[in-house]
């Protein structure tokens, strides 16, 4: 009997192992968006076409909210997203900061396959683990880059997936998004929240 429990245990760890709660705090806490990484295809309102994850196509078995001391900041150019910046967090901890993430429970197989799709410049960001003992990963990146105002529709996109994972209203969006590192100065607050209205 104590085999056999210990035999079922040790399955269901194996079994635990092979997923990741992949954490989203971009355009990929909206599911539409976030969909395409996997299933391939284009998100209607930016983004590069995404290749298909051919070992393991299936959507994520679950989601859930995620917040995470870790300052959020846009930078790059993206030209998917109309040459504006696209979204990272900081490498390290930042106790002042908070970021809205959404964690999303994929295969090993499939997070792999987002971070390729994600490009060489996000690397791997271990941010904890669960009860069960699954590990807690975003991408991000290690040095800092150049801030780039994002693109209203990424913007829209962001505030899409802050309505539909965290359901915040316009002002708190609002509050949350005007001070970041490639908004500040770039955008108003009466356009934050216009933008905040077409979703």
């Amino acid at each position: 009997m104590t085999f056999v429990m210990m035999q079922t245990k040790r399955n269901k760890k194996i079994k635990m192992s092979n997923y990741v709660w992949y954490v989203g705090y971009g355009s990929n806490l909206l599911s539409e968006r976030f969909h395409y990484y996997i299933t391939g295809g284009k998100f209607p309102w930016g983004g590069k076409e995404n290749q298909r994850c051919r070992e393991d196509p299936s959507l994520p078995i679950d989601d859930k909210p995620f917040k995470f001391n870790h300052r959020l900041y846009f930078a790059i150019s993206a030209p998917g997203w109309k040459n504006g910046g696209v979204a990272f967090v900081s490498k390290t901890p930042d106790a002042n900061s908070l970021t809205y993430g959404r964690k999303w429970k994929v295969s090993q197989t499939q997070f792999s396959h987002i971070a390729s799709e994600e490009g060489k410049v996000y690397e791997e960001l271990l941010l904890g683990h669960d009860e069960q003992g699954i590990p807690i990963k975003t991408l991000t990146n290690s040095g800092e880059l150049d801030r780039t105002k994002p693109s209203a529709e990424y913007v829209k996109t962001i505030i899409a997936g802050l309505k539909e994972t965290h359901h915040l209203d316009d002002e708190t969006i609002c509050n949350y998004l005007i001070n970041t590192d490639g908004i500040k100065g770039e955008y108003g607050e009466q356009e934050i929240l216009e933008i905040c209205s077409s979703v």
